[in-house]
């Protein structure tokens, strides 16, 4: 993200420009659609690309692939700074869990109703003020809560460690089914396998 920028909205992929529709609303359906196990890769793949991308005719599915791939890794969800010796984070947020949160604490801190925003706010302008939320914020809370590490117990933190244990309890994500290989790596998966 540049300042001096415009936020996207057109993608190039084998040369070819696409038009984005990048609201945040869009790219919050389309993480649920990968979520969703009912649906076969190929179907997560054309849903996926009918939501953010604008186009009339949709491309050949190996082509749309390619485009949600590098949306993904280019806009929607880039690599973040880390230190070279932090583990990789562990998921302490899901933006449909934790929905009752998050537009909690985006009207805490910027007075903004996330559902008249529909349409309107785009991914990178939600993404950057999420990220950007206070510690004091509900979501933020509960992130931490679910990143905490459980210390060694001592004499004096049994009490700590008793309510930490039932705060991570209450505010577990849901446990999503990974055997079945859906998601964006299962797509992945599956359309590497055809290309072969």
């Amino acid at each position: 993200m540049k300042l001096y920028e415009p936020f996207p909205d057109r993608i190039t992929v084998d040369g070819q420009e696409y038009r984005l529709t990048l609201w945040f609303d869009r790219v919050l359906r389309f993480y649920d659609i990968l979520d969703d196990p009912d649906l076969t890769p190929e179907e997560t793949t054309e849903a996926g690309f009918s939501w953010l991308v604008d186009c009339r005719k949709a491309p050949p599915i190996e082509v749309q692939s390619r485009v949600l791939r590098q949306l993904m890794d280019e806009v929607i969800a880039p690599p973040q700074r880390r230190l070279s010796t932090q583990k990789q984070p562990q998921k302490c947020v899901d933006f449909s869990y934790d929905a009752e949160e998050i537009y909690a604490s985006f009207r805490q801190v910027y007075g903004i109703d996330l559902i008249q925003e529909r349409g309107r706010l785009h991914w990178c302008a939600f993404l950057a003020m999420f990220r950007g939320l206070p510690e004091d914020t509900p979501v933020k809370q509960i992130m931490r809560i679910r990143s905490e590490d459980i210390p060694a117990p001592n004499k004096h933190n049994a009490e700590y460690i008793r309510r930490l244990t039932e705060l991570k309890t209450l505010y577990a994500l849901p446990n999503k089914d990974k055997a079945q290989g859906g998601g964006w790596d299962g797509l992945f998966n599956m359309l590497l396998a055809q290309a072969e």
